[in-house]
């Protein structure tokens, strides 16, 4: 299969204009007259300022500059390799010589800000423009301090050496300085009050002294620890202090009660609201089994969880979503829980869509328990099947499918048509029938015609 495919053309040498191509559109001048001599290929392009450039990327002209190419010095040509890699040239400028084959007979290298070279570089001077080195000296104690002489890596450590060996290490404390000499003395780090040195291979340890208290846990329930402590924050002296073991209990309502060491506290429940229980020194308040509340109750988590297996509700109406009063964010209905193979969780339900026009919506096998919304877009989530007698005097059906019905009007979401040309394409007209194109051959696309009407052809770019 193939599609002929013609871009713009012209048959003189003039480029096109801006306003002959659009961005990306491809234009060839031919050039005839001069039997393709300045012919080029150019591009719609756009530039940095959003303007529509035209570009040259190609043509006639530019192959015969590369078939015209040669080794030889000739003006206007670009220059190619002989069959041993050389050709002729005047003269070369460049940033970086790197050393291959390359020789320099004679004369003076200028311009170079780099030379790289796999052998022996013999001068009488480098020079970068700021700093001149005239030679290699060996020299350990830099007496010549000059500023055109390289030391050696031999002459630069024995100078670091010398300057080490004479060096001091100066210390000062909190009060007081100190100077080691790094050759011959000892660095010491002794132990202040309270507090004992100890060294050991390359390792110096500080440890706290004994201050002779005993130790163990202070205070308990009838006694609270009394601590003595030093200028230097250690602990010198623990004992413990009795405490009082008698205390008084309030309560929402009546009396206050002193209660001593000894006595008994009772917490008693409320029959058919609230019992206690006491076990291990541990009490422990709960729900009787059947649970009476008199007055209303009010739930306020974001949770309520009823694992009764029936629900009597004397309210004919159950209102839901009673917060939902400043904007529809949320939606409305009920879902329950079900498994059709014994392994998976899936829901079914009905809701309002708030994210869909308010449209009410039976739906099954989502595999995720709805929140605030139920996700349409979730795992498994498919349209449930309702099965009813519908009575109106209008039925809306926006979407699914419909049987039983020939030629169903555009406006009815039909095609107004009962068959197609065999091998066409479909497109609108208006609230008529849908129209069909011709059926196309092989290699041909389809493309806007007189009018707009879609039909089948080759591409032809045009001429400009």
């Amino acid at each position: 299969m193939s599609t002929t495919i013609q871009i713009k053309r012209s048959t003189g040498s003039a480029a096109p204009a801006a306003s002959d191509l659009v961005e990306g559109e491809l234009a060839y001048a031919e050039d005839r007259s001069g039997d393709g001599a300045s012919a080029k290929l150019y591009i719609s392009s756009i530039d940095s300022g959003s303007s529509e450039v035209i570009q040259a990327i190609g043509g006639k002209y530019y192959t015969d500059l590369l078939d015209g190419a040669t080794n030889a010095n000739t003006a206007s040509k670009l220059v190619k390799r002989d069959a041993s890699g050389n050709f002729n040239g005047g003269t070369i400028t460049g940033s970086t010589l790197t050393d291959g084959t390359a020789s320099i007979a004679s004369g003076a290298i200028t311009g170079a800000t780099n030379i790289t070279a796999s052998g022996t570089v013999q001068f009488g001077s480098i020079s970068d423009g700021t700093i001149t080195a005239t030679a290699f000296v060996d020299e350990d104690n830099m007496s010549s301090n000059s500023a055109t002489l390289i030391p050696t890596q031999q002459s630069v450590k024995a100078y670091v050496d010398a300057q080490v060996t004479a060096s001091d290490l100066d210390a000062a404390g909190d009060s007081g300085t100190i100077d080691i000499d790094l050759d011959s003395e000892t660095f010491t780090i002794a132990g202040g009050t309270g507090i004992t040195t100890a060294a050991s291979g390359t390792t110096i340890t500080a440890t706290l002294d004994d201050t002779a208290v005993s130790a163990g846990s202070y205070g308990s329930t009838t006694a609270v620890p009394v601590i003595t402590v030093d200028a230097q924050g250690r602990i010198t002296a623990a004992s413990t202090s009795a405490i009082s073991t008698s205390y008084t209990l309030a309560a929402d309502s009546g009396s206050n009660d002193s209660v001593a060491g000894g006595e008994t506290i009772t917490f008693s429940g409320t029959a058919n609201e609230i019992e206690t229980t006491v076990s291990n020194n541990e009490i422990t308040f709960g729900l009787p089994n059947n649970v009476t509340i008199s007055g209303n109750l009010t739930v306020s988590g974001t949770t309520t969880t009823v694992d009764s297996t029936t629900l009597s509700v004397a309210d004919p109406l159950i209102s839901l979503a009673t917060g939902n009063n400043s904007s529809d964010a949320v939606d409305i209905g009920l879902y329950g829980l079900y498994d059709t193979s014994g392994s998976t969780d899936l829901y079914s339900g009905l809701f309002r869509d708030a994210n869909d026009s308010g449209k009410w919506k039976l739906f099954k096998d989502l595999q995720a328990a709805p929140t605030t919304t139920v996700n349409t877009g979730g795992t498994g989530y498919a349209v449930a099947t309702l099965v009813a007698n519908l009575e109106s005097s209008s039925v809306t059906i926006t979407g699914g499918s419909i049987t039983g019905i020939t030629d169903l009007v555009v406006a009815d979401g039909g095609t107004g048509a009962g068959t197609f040309t065999s091998k066409g394409i479909l497109y609108g007209n208006g609230t008529g029938a849908l129209q069909v194109t011709a059926a196309g051959s092989e290699g041909q696309v389809l493309q806007a015609g007189s009018g707009g009407t879609p039909e089948f052809g080759g591409i032809d770019g045009g001429t400009y």
